[in-house]
């Protein structure tokens, strides 16, 4: 693999949840490649059963739902050194439901789920390093629903700012509304307000 700086952003990730031996490290590394994708190009599209995880060297994706006519929702964006795919798509080996489209030209190392599935019964550390992974999404997850159903539009724009930092001037404001749920004209409101 060429990109040894994305090997070692993904390594000290990895070992922020679960002591990995050196041995099982350079085992999972020869089944890794690396993936670029242009701007607006998808690295999972909905319906489709996905093959990979992505960690993301360089770059920015969003998560999204699309209607039958076409309306699109954010459900969430990802950058540098976090990772990109569907659990739902690993785990139950079903389509997934949304689309995960770079916003940006984005870098990336492919964690080929196969890979993923049988290393969970290779060695307890990467079934902790799952856990952690799926932990950490659901922590995520609730936060967001509680957001959605009781925080104000303010509180919600402060919160992405914080969790998502730099990103306003990354995007367009409408995908930064969609996500909030809310109007580009609701959000420019706010964010005339915040200034």
């Amino acid at each position: 693999m060429k990109n040894q700086n994305g090997l070692e952003k993904l390594k000290n990730l990895a070992m922020q949840m679960a002591v990995i031996p050196a041995s099982e490290w350079e085992h999972f590394v020869q089944h890794l490649s690396e993936r670029s994708f242009e701007k607006n190009a998808y690295l999972v599209s909905a319906g489709d059963v996905s093959d990979n995880f992505y960690f993301i060297v360089k770059g920015l994706v969003r998560f999204f739902y699309s209607t039958k006519d076409g309306k699109e929702f954010n459900k969430h964006f990802a950058m540098e050194n976090s990772f990109a795919g569907s659990f739902h798509s690993l785990v139950l080996q079903e389509p997934c439901p949304f689309f995960v489209q770079a916003l940006e030209k984005t870098e990336t190392i492919v964690l080929p789920n196969y890979v993923l599935n049988e290393f969970y019964d290779r060695h307890a550390c990467w079934e902790r390093l799952g856990r952690k992974t799926a932990e950490h999404l659901i922590f995520i997850k609730e936060a967001r629903e509680k957001e959605l159903l009781l925080d104000s539009l303010e509180t919600r724009y402060r919160r992405f700012l914080k969790e998502f930092p730099g990103l306003v001037d990354r995007m367009p404001q409408y995908h930064i509304a969609s996500y909030l749920g809310v109007t580009d004209v609701a959000l420019s409101r706010i964010r005339k307000k915040i200034k």
